[in-house]
Parts: structure tokens; C-alpha cells; sequence
């Protein structure tokens, strides 16, 4: 049912209007309902785009990024896998041994963690990884996977 035929159906029972075609109300409830059915839509789409078993574009392609690199090249289907996979693996562990594990998934074999929780402080120091664009990946993804509550240091030697 489009957003139009909900609110004639909803206004007919009243009475108070003229829901004839062409009059203004009618004309200004066709306004309101397709701009109405344009934000559901949208709202559809982020909806479907916000899981990785139902995105179909960007929402797979903002998390490819997030993992390192889009693969256009590949299905949809083998894009969610391989989503899910990483997800599955670096997850949202907040333990050292979590941010370890997701440190190696981004390509860090040499690193060091110190943590200072009562200055609610995170220090990394990443060895061996001199690729300003491997550097600046690593970085983005540490600062979106460390809780915002928590000051991050990131040093590369």
C-alpha cells in the first residue's frame, strides 16, 4: 500500500475533507505521500545495507573497506562470506588479546599494547610496516575499533 492510499483510507472515514481527485487536498496528500514513500524506501535501504547478510552495495563495500580492500571482482555472495569470516575473527573483543588478534588482521606481526585503563589510554607502537598507506589503513581501522572513551596513541617504527 503506497503512503498515499494509507492516509485516504485513514482521512475517507472522517468526512472532514474532499478526497476527490484533483482538489487541493487531494493534490497535497499525493505531495506529502510521495516525498512519504521516497524516505521509506531510503529507510529501507539502510535498513538492508546496515547487515552484511542482506547489504547489496555499500553497506558491503564501506566494511570491505574497513577490512582493507573492496573485491569488486568477486559474487556478492563470496563478498558476505568473506565478511562475515573477518567479522568472525577480529570481532569486537575488547580484551589485549582481542586488539592483538585484530591487529594482525590488519597486517601488524610486530607490536607492542600498552594499556593505561585508569588514564583510559591505549598506546600502540607497530613495528616493520613502513607503507604510508598501509600505515594510514591500519590507523583509520585501530581509531574505529578502539572504544571512544579511550585516548589512542599510535606510533610506527
Amino acid at each position: 500500500m503506497t503512503s498515499y492510499e494509507s492516509m485516504t483510507q485513514k482521512l475517507a472515514p472522517l468526512g472532514l475533507y474532499r478526497l476527490t481527485p484533483g482538489t487541493q487536498t487531494d493534490l497535497e496528500l499525493r505531495v506529502y505521500a510521495d516525498e512519504l514513500d521516497r524516505l521509506f524506501g531510503r529507510l529501507d535501504e539502510i535498513t538492508r545495507e546496515c547487515f552484511i547478510a542482506t547489504a547489496q552495495d555499500w553497506g558491503v563495500a564501506e566494511r570491505e573497506r574497513f577490512f582493507g580492500k573492496e573485491k569488486t571482482g568477486s559474487s556478492l555472495e563470496v563478498r558476505r562470506e568473506l565478511l562475515m569470516t573477518a567479522e568472525r575473527e577480529t570481532g569486537s573483543d575488547p580484551t589485549p588479546e582481542g586488539c592483538r588478534k585484530f591487529l594482525r588482521s590488519c597486517g601488524a606481526e610486530d607490536f607492542e599494547i600498552i594499556e593505561s585503563p585508569s588514564l583510559a589510554k591505549i598506546t600502540v607502537t607497530i613495528r616493520g610496516i613502513s607503507d604510508g598507506g598501509a600505515q594510514k589503513l591500519i590507523r583509520n581501522r585501530l581509531e574505529a575499533y578502539v572504544p571512544a572513551h579511550c585516548r589512542l596513541i599510535i606510533s610506527f617504527e
